[in-house]
């Protein structure tokens, strides 16, 4: 793809998606008896990268920044007579809105006062919207042990777990696990950079799980905002995925869970097994300081487990070969009151019926407990459930002049899941067994049927 198309994509895209992905440094600069002073230079310098917006007070002494992106901020200014100030730490979110005034000392400009201040949540003076955002060293931080950020929506006042199953969470890719002020889950909107997350098709599930290395920060948007996020009526979450800074950052990761410490459910005669592997890379740095920056990285989640018990009343051997003599009640030949004598009916069984009895049949092979008696929930599957997954980022941040900034990221999903009971229905037995890879979906054949007796041994 031509370089300079996808800049200008990424140009289109910031000016759409602007008020998602970047913010705004605002204030009031005065003297000590609280008098205004114009033309003072204002210096806003983004902490990671360097790279710095100039500019100056109007005849209210006020200045405001806008387009700025997601980042620590140093926040400089300087008038003749004054003693120069500064004050840095100034954390800038996504749709972010940061005041920062100054009252400066009578002085020489060569004098300095500068005020650190410690990077965290800003309070929001000049929007009523309700929100929360969750930064990078939060998300690093917090015990996932599904590694999906969706899990991090659960941390903010008003919202509800409605699926406490977190690993079928990462393989559905389904948003409606939480419920934000009580709305319905599947009214969440989502989004990556400003750019719409959402399956069209399903408007229930997310395109892309961003991996939890590859954000900056999660901002979740719960009430009163404004209209430009109204598509859905629910909550808005916008991800910030990370770019490239000054400096080279970078390394390699590898989490993992088993069943070792899992306890065996109630209702399955064996312990499920779990392999869990999540590993990965990712490295940012400068490809010319002070103008263009990369930012890069892999993904993969390797899932093997067994589904949870499922019990289903079945028709014992005998039954399926016609033999219903252990069953009360009668049987009648089709279309007549006559009983058909013991209750057997192997004579009758036409091939169609013979198929139906065979289906049963391969249900027992791969079953992980089955009584032969006419009691109910006779049978229990716990069918292997894999799901590989592998995700890619490329982001680039250039610097076009002082006041204008673009970005172009790719971000891809390799998905592939196994469902045992269906993708878009669920079916008693695993009769139907359907294998999805984005972006496309088919059932498999008995090669499947063939490896689930194998990892059920």
């Amino acid at each position: 793809m031509n370089i300079r198309f996808c800049l200008l994509i990424a140009f289109l895209l910031s000016s759409a998606f602007g008020q998602s992905i970047v913010g705004r440094i605002s204030g009031t600069v005065t003297d000590s008896s609280r008098s205004v002073i114009a033309n003072a230079v204002i210096n806003i310098t983004d902490e990671e990268t360097k790279l710095t917006r100039t500019l100056k007070t109007d005849s209210n002494g006020f200045y405001v920044a806008t387009a700025l992106p997601v980042g620590n901020y140093t926040v400089a200014v300087e008038h003749a007579g004054f003693k120069k100030a500064a004050r840095s730490g100034n954390n800038l979110a996504a749709d972010g809105r940061v005041t920062v005034d100054f009252a400066l000392q009578i002085g020489d400009v060569t004098a300095s006062v500068e005020v650190i201040e410690a990077a965290g949540e800003q309070v929001n003076t000049v929007s009523g919207e309700v929100s929360r955002v969750i930064d990078s060293q939060q998300v690093q931080s917090m015990a996932l042990n599904g590694r999906n950020y969706m899990q991090l929506v659960s941390l903010i006042p008003g919202a509800a777990l409605l699926d406490e199953d977190q690993l079928a969470l990462t393989t559905s890719l389904s948003i409606t696990a939480q419920s934000v002020n009580g709305n319905r889950g599947n009214t969440n909107y989502l989004s990556i950079d400003g750019g719409s997350n959402m399956d069209s098709g399903s408007n229930g599930s997310q395109v892309n799980n961003v991996g939890i290395d590859f954000i900056r920060e999660v901002n979740i948007k719960s009430s009163n905002f404004s209209a430009e996020f109204g598509r859905n009526s629910g909550s808005s979450i916008n991800v910030v995925t990370k770019g490239g800074g000054d400096q080279f950052h970078g390394g390699a990761f590898e989490f993992l869970r088993n069943e070792i410490l899992d306890a065996k459910n109630y209702f399955a005669p064996i312990k499920g097994a779990l392999r869990y592997n999540n590993f990965g890379w990712n490295l940012g740095g400068p490809i010319k300081r002070g103008k263009l920056f990369f930012f890069a990285g892999q993904e993969y989640k390797r899932i093997r487990k067994l589904t949870d018990p499922v019990r289903r009343t079945v028709p014992t051997n005998a039954e399926l070969a016609g033999d219903f003599s252990k069953r009360s009640g009668n049987l009648y030949y089709p279309g007549t009151t006559q009983p058909v004598p013991n209750r057997n009916i192997s004579a009758l069984i036409v091939p169609d019926g013979k198929a139906v009895a065979n289906a049963y049949n391969n249900m027992k092979s791969i079953a992980a407990l089955y009584t032969d008696t006419t009691t109910g929930n006779n049978i229990t599957h716990q069918v292997s459930n894999p799901f590989n997954w592998r995700q890619e980022i490329i982001r680039a941040d250039y610097k076009v002049s002082d006041s204008n900034n673009v970005y172009f990221r790719y971000l891809h999903d390799n998905y592939d899941l196994i469902e045992p009971y269906g993708t878009f229905f669920s079916s008693n037995l695993p009769m139907t067994p359907y294998q999805t890879q984005s972006p496309r979906l088919w059932l498999p054949d008995q090669q499947y049927l063939d490896a689930a007796r194998q990892y059920g041994k």
